[in-house]
């Protein structure tokens, strides 16, 4: 029987309380499981040993075996030092610890064999070894004998309170031992068979403790696919459970708002990749599920006109649409492009922001309610309760990656509400009655008999339901329409049932079966175990039951309102690894092409001394009767630093560029938004020729007339920010120039980044500098980036490996949906293990 890993770390020999505490708070290990899974950081040759006269003077890693003959304490600085002389057969050197000097002089023998190990150094004539690893030779020939040592993930705590490397060996061999290395397979023989990969037995044994470096690959490669297989299985679980849970409206017909604009007053002519988006989105929203799908494009790649296509679909099947975005100068931007797209269709288009006057908000409150008004643009403002739709069918977020799960989740339950289960209810019975009535008029009668009946088991469950224990609050003996339920979670809309035994006639079971199917219809799901499983077994039955919950969204949601359909945007394009790992729940759409027409941005990078030569360049660049857009970095944790740049920068350029033969827009985040717009209306009509402005103008702005977005300091910038404040321009039919300012002291990072701005205007190719650069975490936050806490594995690097792991956990699902086959059985145990989802909020984009 294989050692349960979810045992606390304390229990295991060698750890103990203290040991255990520091642990867990050092390196987070709370179980057997966690420690198991603390791999190696780096492996080091540890089948040469060295003699003390073949030494080098090369700071390697060496072992040596020899006895410690004296130890000295020498005065420095700060405190002592102490050194104790390590002789061998061939010479002498020395052993040195800066601290735990007490520890070491009472616990180490003298003239007794050890091996030591670590890195050397010559100092005054002689080799030395700073806080070696130290074993016992005796105890060094019994332990696991390994040629690669792995060394372990560890922390200044944990050396200064002697848990090092070689204790961790220890602490890891002895759960090596204690379990002996029964551990249970995690992936189907298909997958072991078909991708030749070792058992899960042995990938952890040579993890730890690898043979030779051709089994350690193979352990990496094997655990490294497993820990993205998981992901991915979970992912696109996600998707499936989502679309076949998650009911949306059917819109079933492309009508007048649709046909006529298409072939009416379309602007211009779609590309290929918008009208491949388009077709997909058509798709999601004539199925029964709940679109839930990311659109990905480029800055001025035309995601917009595609978003407002689609909300002519909702339109044409009587539903409403709106969308929100971060900013207001986001949203301004949006109301006004859309009023210009419809202003031939005859709708009813507002916009709501923060700023809206109380009058204005009663007014678009009342219209919204009564269907009267049809497409609704805003920004946080569409979340307050006081917004309620009439019947909202589609939901767009611009720039979705700006709001949070718990505001998003705030539109679904703005949809419309459903008709009542009881109406359904009442429908469905009178179908049963008249179809098979002497099976339902037996079904009433165990109806009365049922609620006599309460058995031991009954009890047993009902003890451990009522108190909450699995999160989850129970009603007993609950009358659902005419049937009484054993057991019931509203919440989630599941009834629990005990087979007590006693409808044993092939026609109690026909009304056991009939009642089953009624409840299914009216929209319940039911589980039912027996007495024996549950008086036999109830830490597995209540297992199931919390695995079951988790895996459901919650009833107050998918119950009682119909979601809209969901569409979120962004023009920062996602790395292909990324959008795999992190959102490989959605469905994604990329518009992969820009219009045509549109003229690439030369981009170029000028250090702080070519200052002169720039504004020469926008000088004539104004004489065209161009505009400038010049920017200044913001970043938060200084807000004061950056005004001060800002209005440093301001100055500067209004000495260069003086009135009344210049005009200068200013626009930053301390505005009141009423300047803020005031500032930019002048730019747009083009009453200013040179707006200095933070990164406020990050998204929304569109000018067609302004050729040239100078950022200063631009080595402050992200990678994605540059390449969105760079999409402010080449919005017109004019050459365009962005100018990346930089001082002479730049980090390799820095260079990189600018190089790359240089070198490219492809928005996916410096998504995927970026990511490298930055690493999956900082460029998806904190709450996203919990999804790829890894392991082992590196979605960067193990590109690949990724990959194979989404092609075969699409290929497993593809072929048992419910991974309920035998073969399978391994996978759905290892990922039920693996916890489930915990609430709505994963199923929301």
């Amino acid at each position: 029987m294989s050692v349960n890993l979810q045992t606390p770390i304390d229990y295991l020999k060698g750890v103990g309380p203290n040991r255990a505490d520091l642990l867990r708070k050092e390196l987070g290990i709370h179980t057997y499981q966690d420690l198991l899974n603390l791999f190696p950081n780096r492996y080091i040759d540890r089948t040469r040993y060295y003699k003390i006269n073949q030494l080098q003077r090369n700071n390697a890693d060496v072992q040596i075996i020899g006895k410690i003959t004296a130890f000295k304490e020498v005065a420095q600085k700060r405190g002592k030092r102490l050194v104790a002389t390590f002789q061998d057969d061939t010479g002498t050197m020395e052993l040195v610890w800066f601290r735990g000097q007490k520890w070491i002089k009472e616990n180490l023998k003298i003239n007794t064999p050890y091996v030591a190990f670590g890195k050397t150094n010559w100092f005054s004539g002689k080799f030395n070894m700073p806080h070696p690893d130290l074993e016992l030779l005796a105890d060094h020939e019994k332990n696991l004998r390994v040629g690669m040592q792995p060394i372990y993930p560890s922390t200044e705590k944990l050396s200064n309170k002697g848990i090092s490397n070689r204790v961790m060996s220890k602490i890891m061999q002895q759960l090596f031992i204690e379990s002996q290395g029964k551990f249970v397979e995690t992936l189907s023989d298909n997958l072991l068979s078909e991708l030749k990969l070792i058992s899960k037995k042995e990938a952890l044994l040579n993890i730890h403790f690898p043979k030779n470096l051709e089994l350690l690959s193979r352990a990496q490669f094997r655990l490294k696919f497993e820990e993205l297989f998981y992901i991915q299985l979970q992912l696109i679980l996600k998707n499936l459970i989502h679309k076949s849970k998650i009911k949306g409206f059917p819109f079933e017909k492309v009508d007048s708002y649709f046909n006529t604009f298409f072939s009416t007053y379309l602007p211009f002519e779609l590309t290929n990749a918008q009208k491949r988006v388009l077709k997909e989105i058509r798709a999601d929203l004539g199925s029964n599920a709940q679109m839930n799908r990311l659109l990905q494009g480029d800055v001025g790649s035309g995601k917009t006109i595609v978003a407002f296509m689609s909300m002519l679909i909702a339109l044409d099947n009587g539903f409403q649409a709106c969308l929100m975005a971060p900013t207001e100068i986001l949203s301004v931007q949006h109301y006004n492009g859309l009023l210009e797209l419809s202003k031939n269709l005859n709708i009813r288009i507002e916009i709501l922001t923060g700023s809206t006057k109380t009058s204005k908000r009663k007014k678009i409150h009342e219209a919204l309610e009564n269907g009267e008004l049809q497409i609704l643009i805003g920004t946080h403002a569409l979340l307050e309760d006081k917004v309620k739709f009439k019947n909202l069918g589609l939901a767009i977020i611009d720039e979705q990656h700006r709001f949070g799960v718990a505001q998003r989740s705030k539109l679904w339950k703005k949809g419309p509400p459903q008709s009542s289960h009881w109406e359904e209810a009442k429908s469905i019975r009178k179908k049963y009655m008249t179809a098979r009535p002497s099976t339902y008029k037996l079904l009433k009668e165990l109806q009365v008999e049922n609620k006599k009946n309460s058995t031991q088991s009954e009890s047993i469950l009902w003890e451990c339901l009522k108190n909450k224990k699995l999160g989850f609050k129970f009603r007993r003996q609950h009358i659902i329409d005419e049937f009484i339920a054993d057991f019931v979670n509203l919440e989630k809309n599941v009834i629990i049932e005990i087979d007590g035994g006693y409808h044993n006639t092939i026609e109690q079971k026909e009304a056991d079966a009939l009642r089953t199917q009624i409840l299914n219809e009216i929209g319940f799901k039911v589980i039912r175990f027996t007495n024996e499983q549950v008086i036999g077994d109830i830490d597995n039955v209540l297992r199931y039951i919390t695995n079951y919950l988790e895996s459901l969204p919650s009833g107050e949601i998918s119950g009682a309102h119909i979601p809209p359909h969901v569409l979120v945007m962004t023009a920062t394009p996602i790395p292909r690894t990324l959008a795999m790992s992190v959102y490989g729940d959605l469905d994604i759409s990329i518009i992969d092409e820009l219009p045509p027409g549109r003229k690439s941005i030369k981009t170029v990078h000028r250090y702080d001394n070519n200052r002169l030569n720039v504004f020469k360049f926008i000088r004539d660049e104004i004489s065209k009767g161009r505009q400038i857009y010049i920017v200044y970095p913001l970043i938060q944790e200084s807000s004061a630093m950056d005004y001060k740049d800002l209005m440093d920068g301001y100055e500067s350029i209004s000495r260069d560029f003086p009135m009344p033969e210049y005009q200068i827009s200013i626009v930053h985040g301390k505005m009141k938004p009423a300047d803020k717009e005031f500032e930019m209306q002048r730019f747009i009509k083009g009453e200013t020729q040179i707006m200095v402005a933070t990164t406020v103008i990050e998204v929304g702005v569109n000018v067609p007339n302004a050729s040239v977005m100078i950022i200063e300091s631009a080595e402050r910038f992200g990678l994605s920010q540059l390449h969105q404040l760079r999409g402010r321009v080449g919005r017109g039919a004019e050459q365009s120039y962005c100018i990346l300012m930089t001082s002479h002291k730049l980090s390799s990072d820095s260079k990189t980044r600018l190089e790359t701005m240089v070198r490219t205007n492809d928005g996916f190719e410096i998504a995927e500098v970026d990511l490298r650069l930055r690493g999956p975490g900082d460029i998806m936050g904190t709450q996203q980036s919990g999804v790829l806490n890894l392991k082992i594995a590196d979605i960067i690097k193990d590109n690949d490996i990724l990959q194979s792991a989404r092609h075969y956990a699409k290929k497993t699902l593809h072929n048992d949906p419910s991974l309920t086959s035998k073969e399978n059985e391994a996978i759905l145990n290892t990922y039920i293990s693996l916890g489930k989802y915990k609430n709505i909020w994963n199923y929301i984009s």
